[in-house]
């Protein structure tokens, strides 16, 4: 994929210049990044990389929106990047492959001044690819600054823009939003008793043992991948207790009314292949970490908590568990039973 960049002697066009696969002339390339404001000349230009066929995104302006100014009557820069968001409207609505992105402050050398919250060059460089990627048509997008007054502050006073620790803490705080493939259960279990009774098990084969088996006595057969399963049985058939019944892991596994149970260690720095199982699990946490994480094919991560409820996993879609801390991961994972948890 081949880009064109204009404006690439400093500021965004020069970051952007510096990290993409650029070509020297407009006709060269595949997508073309409409960023420097030099009048209506970004509009001229659209038109020109329109009538090329080529894919155009636009950096327009936030200021787009409030034309008026209250220290100009003239306010030239907000009418040309009015155009420019109005232009990119008219040929997308006639099929181009355009897009405006409209962004309030960048932290560049033009804005050095600028005391506000900025935005960081690389954030709109993940908004382009983001647009690239996306699946479908993207008329136009307005972001601005996080306007938070809490952000640190450099030695000078301007303002430290850490977004990638914004992003994480929004990807912790939300990654229980997709309910529908993760559900809390309502029973709670003595996560402190299962602890002490874990540590009189035997020992584990590569993090794992069954807490079920076909006998009641075997903590090995029918560990890991299902191709491992002896011939002719399948999950259910693992339906036997190896531990006491009156332990507190017990009445998990019966009051849960799961099957092929088993205690499963994930070691430090350790991530599963991308997998689907045949069946639901319903995973209990007994040791976890803010870095442990289960994901899916669409990237959206889901930390199950140690807080002593069992949760409803649809693992029969493609998924993966990371485990990405300096400690082991320990959960209790068994067949959920053929009932409703929706």
């Amino acid at each position: 994929m081949k880009f064109y960049v204009n404006g690439t002697r400093r500021g965004l066009g020069k970051y952007l210049s510096d990290r993409l696969n650029v070509v020297e002339t407009l006709e060269e390339c595949d997508i073309f990044i409409n960023c420097k404001h030099d009048g209506f000349r970004q509009v001229d230009l659209l038109y020109k990389a329109s009538e090329l066929g080529k894919r155009v995104i636009s950096i327009g302006s936030y200021a787009s929106d409030w034309i008026y100014h209250p220290k100009k009557d003239i306010f030239n820069y907000a009418i040309e990047k009015k155009a420019l968001r109005d232009a990119n409207s008219q040929l997308f609505d006639n099929g181009y492959e355009v897009c405006c992105l409209n962004l309030g402050y960048i932290d560049t050398e033009r804005s050095c001044e600028i005391t506000e919250s900025k935005m960081t060059c690389k954030s709109v460089l993940d908004n382009i690819e983001w647009i690239l990627l996306h699946p479908h048509r993207i008329k136009e997008i307005t972001i601005t600054p996080n306007d938070k007054t809490d952000d640190a502050r450099n030695r000078d006073g301007s303002l430290v823009m850490d977004e990638q620790l914004r992003i994480s803490d929004n990807l912790y705080e939300h990654t229980n939003m997709y309910a529908a493939r993760h559900k809390q259960l309502p029973n709670t279990y003595d996560i402190k008793k299962i602890q002490e009774e874990i540590d009189t098990l035997p020992e584990l084969d590569d993090g794992q043992i069954m807490l079920q088996s076909l006998d009641g006595e075997d903590f090995y057969t029918g560990l890991f991948q299902l191709d491992r399963m002896p011939e002719g049985n399948v999950e259910g058939d693992f339906n036997k207790l190896n531990i006491p019944n009156d332990w507190e892991l017990a009445r998990f596994i019966k009051e849960e009314g799961l099957t092929r149970t088993r205690l499963i260690v994930m070691a430090e720095k350790q991530c599963y292949t991308m997998h689907f199982d045949p069946t639901p699990r319903i995973h209990l946490v007994i040791k976890t970490n803010p870095w442990a994480m289960m994901t899916d094919s669409t990237w959206k991560l889901f930390h199950i908590p140690a807080n002593g409820h069992p949760y409803y996993c649809d693992t029969t879609k493609t998924h993966t568990a990371i485990n990405s801390a300096l400690e082991d991961r320990i959960h209790i994972v068994g067949i959920a039973p053929l009932k409703s948890y929706k």
